[in-house]
């Protein structure tokens, strides 16, 4: 689509959004082919980015738009998310990258040559492969990485709160935001039903805890498939909402009461 720009405002689907000046460079660099990316449509995601930003920094959310009293406080609003939404988005940008996303042949391989006492490692790596013959480059690394995470515990099945354990401390934020991001219920679905052909499922409480969970494998496994009409929607939501839990994970309020 053609996005008419006027002064700093451009226009995405009848919707205000920043120019393409605007967001962070990295984007800038994926909007003109530059970065080593491979979604399946680039511009898709550039548009989201565009009005991600502008939603934040603007103030352009149902908090002041349902309520105009409230309207004194978008400054305020705008400058602290503003940021949020730089943060957010520069974050994915480089998530985004080829480089970033694992080696799962090699993952694999490595597990499957320390012999069968490994073999919970092997069906976890195995699930993170099926994932990524999902997904492919079309959602970030960190969605396969979270994934992948069980294997480099102590025991694929020990639980992390991850806002308290200094062990995965740097990935906390990434890693809360797409297990957030599974309330989009159809990459949640597809997720589970891979790992349940395996005898796991994916557990994650609002303590920010972590961890992998045996299930009954003669009658815990399921098939789910995405609708071909709706699968671009549902990764679109996903992202979306990926991307708003990482803008906001500083804020939430958290507390050990929960692990």
């Amino acid at each position: 689509m053609q996005l008419q720009e006027v002064s700093n405002v451009a226009v995405i689907v009848g919707e205000n959004a920043v120019t393409l000046s605007q967001l962070p460079s990295v984007w800038q660099d994926i909007a003109k082919g530059r970065a080593n990316v491979r979604f399946s449509n680039p511009q898709i995601y550039v548009e989201m980015a565009q009005l991600f930003q502008y939603k934040l920094q603007y103030g352009d959310v149902d908090l002041f738009n349902e309520r105009p009293h409230l309207s004194h406080l978008i400054p305020s609003f705008s400058q602290l998310f503003g940021q949020m939404a730089q943060e957010t988005l520069e974050f994915y940008g480089h998530d985004f990258m080829v480089h970033n996303y694992p080696n799962f042949g090699e993952v694999l391989h490595n597990f499957e040559s320390k012999g069968s006492e490994y073999n919970n490692e092997v069906k976890v790596a195995r699930i993170g492969l099926e994932l990524f013959d999902e997904f492919g480059y079309d959602l970030p690394a960190s969605f396969y990485h979270v994934h992948l995470a069980p294997i480099y515990r102590d025991h694929v099945f020990e639980e992390r709160a991850l806002r308290f354990d200094q062990r995965d401390i740097e990935h906390k934020r990434s890693w809360d935001a797409i297990l957030h991001a599974g309330k989009v219920f159809a990459i949640q679905m597809k997720v589970q039903s891979i790992a349940s052909k395996y005898g796991f499922t994916y557990q994650h409480g609002c303590g920010c805890n972590s961890h992998l969970s045996s299930i009954d494998e003669s009658s815990g496994a399921f098939a789910y498939e995405l609708s071909l009409e709706k699968r671009q929607r549902w990764i679109r939501s996903f992202i979306w909402t990926a991307w708003y839990e990482y803008a906001i994970f500083p804020i939430v309020p958290n507390t050990s009461y929960l692990v």
